[in-house]
């Protein structure tokens, strides 16, 4: 889902690297020749006295919601409607799901089934190994049965600096974790995700909804200078952050594969999102269970040519009523293109053909049509399937 430009009162880059105007105004995220930091009444004598040039730091929001159902486009599934049972005594309907009123010991809730039906449709649920993703999101729980194992990094990008810490408040980030690698847990009893031999880079760069371009960043370029091989990003926003695209032209340029939501500004097309409307990011937009694409998910400006560009989507993906991994050790549904982006995250890791380009250009060649004939708006080049 798109946002607004930063609004005033929040975070701007400075494009300097002068100390003395770092130590007056305080920084937030360092990057090569700029750094951000608060607006503040400093900020504004600086800028009319003509010493320091600015740029808004753009604000960003997850692209995924809790929803129920069963993965076929329908709306206003609620506990206790026909369909759905009452919830048991000691539990309470939360986002859909009957969850305990108290934080459940292990093993105390299972999934609806152990392979989603997303991760079915793109042959998912094995492979993986010897590749990190980094999932760039609200953070994990990294002590969930289904994906303690594969935890092999923690990192919290929105404090000043970088430090340990993933702690998800808000159940967006482990969701989404889920349906890259989730393994079924020891017992096996868990659910899958799509490459569940993949090891876990978890980087919280949003405290909640939403998310700051310059902790995006710092999130970006930590991942890729600490061995990710592919970055999920399940977030977007209207207009493109200047650090965020330099971070990706980084972490391209150490053989990371980069991929993001769409966006839920459908059907318009252009109403792609930022960061997966660049073109060395992979776009994910959202189908539901019998391939139909969601109004609300983000089309692109894809000329039907086969050859991706500037905002245009490559790729349709499960993206309605996704089961997956949820941050109080159990699991719920959720719907939007933040859960279609991991399904090609995880598809990069299964399918990893040894550096970024060549896993990139592998998915486009195993897509296919699944709306429009050809390079369409919707889904780009199509559904990638693992043989």
């Amino acid at each position: 889902m798109a946002t607004a430009n930063n609004p005033v009162g929040e975070r701007v880059y400075v494009l300097t690297d002068n100390s003395v105007i770092k130590t007056i105004l305080g920084v937030n995220q360092e990057f090569p020749g700029v750094f951000s930091t608060g607006v503040s009444p400093q900020l504004k004598v600086l800028s009319v006295l003509g010493l320091i040039k600015t740029e808004p730091v753009q604000i960003y929001e997850i692209t995924g919601k809790p929803t129920c159902g069963n993965g076929i486009i329908e709306g206003g599934e609620k506990c206790g409607e026909p369909g759905l049972s009452e919830c048991p005594t000691g539990y309470v309907c939360e986002n859909c799901k009957c969850v305990g009123e108290t934080t459940p010991p292990a093993r105390s809730c299972y999934p609806s089934a152990p392979t989603p039906w997303g991760i079915v449709k793109v042959n998912g649920g094995s492979g993986g190994a010897g590749v990190k993703v980094a999932v760039l999101d609200t953070g994990v729980y990294k002590d969930h049965l289904d994906l303690k194992a594969n935890v092999v990094d923690c990192k919290d990008a929105t404090k000043v600096g970088i430090r340990n810490g993933c702690a998800d408040n808000n159940g967006h980030g482990t969701h989404v974790a889920g349906t890259v690698l989730a393994n079924g847990g020891a017992d096996g009893l868990g659910i899958y995700g799509v490459a569940p031999e993949a090891k876990l880079m978890a980087i919280k760069v949003c405290g909640g909804q939403f998310c700051f371009g310059d902790d995006m960043a710092a999130g970006i370029r930590y991942a890729a200078g600490n061995g990710a091989n592919i970055i999920s990003m399940s977030i977007g926003g209207d207009s493109p952050d200047s650090q965020i695209l330099s971070a990706v032209d980084y972490a391209v340029g150490k053989d990371v594969l980069v991929v993001a939501a769409a966006g839920n500004d459908g059907p318009e097309d252009g109403s792609i999102d930022y960061p997966g409307a660049y073109v060395k990011v992979i776009a994910a937009g959202a189908i539901d269970s019998s391939e139909n694409v969601p109004s609300w998910s983000s089309r692109g400006v894809n000329d039907g040519d086969s050859i991706i560009e500037e905002r245009e989507v490559e790729f349709g993906t499960p993206g309605v009523s996704v089961e997956s991994t949820y941050k109080d050790g159990c699991y719920t549904l959720m719907s939007g293109t933040s859960m279609a982006t991991p399904h090609v995250s995880g598809l990069a890791a299964k399918l990893w053909q040894g550096s970024a380009s060549d896993t990139r250009s592998y998915l486009q060649s195993i897509a296919r049509d699944i709306w429009a004939a050809g390079d369409d708006t919707a889904t780009g080049l199509g559904l990638p399937v693992a043989p």
